[in-house]
């Protein structure tokens, strides 16, 4: 999908990447739940402690934006 800074752009079910610090490279689902201030969807994701949940859509520079059965 193009990739856009705009939240209303991200589904539940998408997978987006981000490029991290020092050449690293992330990988998220969107999930069904919002940020505390209800504008952008919430992300699962593993960075080394664990499976979490956050909001950290915009944390990072976005990569790439994936969505199936389009």
């Amino acid at each position: 999908m193009p990739i856009k800074k705009n939240a209303t752009d991200s589904r539940a079910g998408d997978i987006v990447c981000w490029q991290l610090p020092r050449g690293m490279k992330h990988i998220g689902m969107i999930v069904h739940q919002k940020s505390k201030d209800q504008q952008r969807p919430m992300v699962m994701h593993n960075i080394g402690a664990g499976q979490v949940m956050e909001d950290m859509l915009f944390a990072y520079p976005i990569i790439g934006h994936y969505r199936f059965g389009q």
